[in-house]
């Protein structure tokens, strides 16, 4: 079953939501609401979600809207998507932070009636959100396959400043995910502050060599 999070200020319609979602294989977790946009990465990795719905209208509550708190996200886990639901009209939101594509008016879980053309919307919302968060878990899968082949090459070879950043990089993120071994941090540095002191040394030499 997939993960998804869901940020509202208002938990009003989350068990209609999750309740609904269920049926499609899909577990919605209600995240705490902070001003604090860090907490929300804390929580993502802590609930293991693969997606997110974010309601739109929440300045009032916590200073910013959803869509400030999606590029907050994306800067920091580019590979999570985030999807903003609205009561408002989509022409209302204009700070153009989001695509589109990502944003649905709250309306698409309106299928009671059993009116085909809202059912259809809502199979096709489910799509698109099952689509993004098996796009996020494969991805997740490359990187830690990425890990551990670094991994490997520094403790045979040894690796370059740069791949050294990029082990760094990805055991810090799915370290987060507990998908690797926690590992000492002085292993993850030993060989990278060597190596860029003796870059930043040359370059330094250079400069005097002028």
């Amino acid at each position: 079953m997939l993960k998804i999070g869901y940020i509202d200020d208002s938990q009003e319609q989350f068990s209609n939501y999750a309740r609904k979602l269920a049926r499609q294989e899909i577990q919605l977790i209600a995240f705490e609401t902070t001003a604090d946009k860090s907490e929300y990465i804390k929580q993502i990795y802590r609930h293991q979600v693969e997606a997110i719905l974010i309601d739109y209208k929440m300045v009032g509550t916590v200073g910013y809207n959803g869509s400030a708190l999606v590029s907050y996200i994306s800067d920091i886990i580019p590979d999570m998507t985030c999807f903003i639901m609205t009561a408002v009209e989509r022409a209302r939101i204009t700070d153009q932070l989001v695509a589109n594509c990502y944003i649905y008016s709250k309306t698409i879980f309106d299928t009671e009636a059993g009116n085909e053309e809202r059912v259809n919307d809502f199979q096709k919302f489910v799509d698109h959100l099952k689509d993004c968060a098996e796009v996020f878990r494969h991805r997740r899968e490359l990187k830690c396959e990425e890990y551990e082949a670094l991994l490997r090459r520094k403790q045979a070879e040894g690796l370059s400043v740069t791949e050294e950043e990029e082990l760094c990089r990805l055991y810090r993120v799915l370290s987060s995910y507990g998908m690797v071994e926690k590992l000492p941090e002085k292993f993850l540095h030993s060989d990278f502050e060597k190596k860029l002191d003796a870059l930043l040394q040359r370059g330094e030499a250079l400069l005097e060599n002028k």
